[in-house]
């Protein structure tokens, strides 16, 4: 009787063992997989999708250029441009893409014909690929957090060929702009902004996208966010341009944008207007994001130029 008790003892404490070792170790491996959908999400995130190439360059308008290479500031980032050296001006623009785009396809191939018109209008223009687009070295993006030393190499490339510090202005289109505002914020010799469909923190845009996008729910985002900030070294939540754009100003700043963008709603322009009151601001209907010059390429430059005109002395 003794012995068949001792053996029931012990059986009943093998399954106690086993069901402690469950208890522990399938939370673990629970863990251990939304790590692991973390470090795959944070992957998928920053990685840049395919972009169609036009055909456009700036001699298809007639204009000689230079296809240069530069290196990004702060890294050994290479970064290729299209430069359209004006003679006649002492002013230039640098014309920053949005996500999936390049130097030559941003709005739909329009952006080499925008270029040409502000060449046209009297200025010097750098187009440029940021980091892993078009022909520039790189393989993923970082929402403007890296981009930004690739828009203040580009400034030094400028100062090297001779202009003034407040005789240069960069245009920044959807992330673009993201990168823009954080070089200007860094860079005092740019002299003004041009932003469009630019998005003033990142947080609501990811919140808003993030099931479309990736097909999971946002119970896996802080595990995204931690991944990316232990693999890519910055951290999602802190990519919020409307807490630097203050830093810009007094400096002129024009604020694009359509009402009608799926991708950003107005709460994005709205909020950057509101920490820059002093910032001007022009908002068309019936346009898809970042696509707004396509629609009306000839207020659109109107407006751009005039801007430039008046605030690049």
């Amino acid at each position: 009787m003794k012995k068949n008790a001792s053996k029931g003892g012990n059986g009943s404490k093998t399954l106690k063992q086993r069901v402690i070792t469950a208890l522990i170790f399938i939370p673990l491996l629970l863990f251990f997989i939304y790590l692991v959908i973390g470090v795959y999400a944070a992957g998928e995130v920053t990685k840049i999708g395919d972009h169609n190439q036009y055909r456009d360059t700036p001699a298809s308008y007639g204009l000689e250029y230079q296809d240069v290479r530069f290196t990004a500031r702060g890294d050994e980032t290479k970064i290729a441009a299209w430069y359209i050296p004006n003679d006649e001006s002492s002013k230039a623009v640098i014309l920053i893409h949005g996500r999936d785009a390049s130097k030559q396809n941003a709005i739909s191939g329009k952006i080499v014909e925008f270029g040409a018109a502000l060449h046209e209008a009297g200025f010097s223009v750098l187009m440029i690929d940021l980091r892993g687009h078009g022909e520039s070295e790189g393989e993923r993006y970082s929402f403007g957090v890296y981009e930004r030393r690739d828009v203040l190499g580009a400034v030094d490339f400028l100062l090297k060929q001779g202009l003034n510090p407040g005789d240069i202005g960069v245009y920044g289109l959807s992330m673009g702009g993201g990168a823009a505002i954080g070089a200007a914020a860094d860079e005092p010799a740019i002299g003004m902004l041009v932003l469009d469909s630019t998005f003033a923190d990142l947080n609501p845009l990811i919140e808003e996208q993030w099931e479309n996008e990736s097909g999971l729910p946002k119970f896996f985002l802080p595990g995204v966010f931690l991944m990316n900030r232990l693999i890519y070294g910055y951290d999602l939540t802190a990519v919020q341009p409307v807490e630097e754009i203050v830093e810009v100003a007094p400096r002129p700043i024009l604020i694009i944008h359509c009402r009608t963008d799926e991708l950003m709603s107005m709460w994005h322009p709205q909020t950057l207007i509101e920490a820059v009151p002093s910032a001007k601001s022009s908002f068309f209907d019936a346009c898809e994001h970042a696509e707004i010059y396509r629609e009306y390429p000839n207020e659109y430059q109107d407006l751009v130029v005039a801007f430039l005109n008046e605030n690049l002395e």
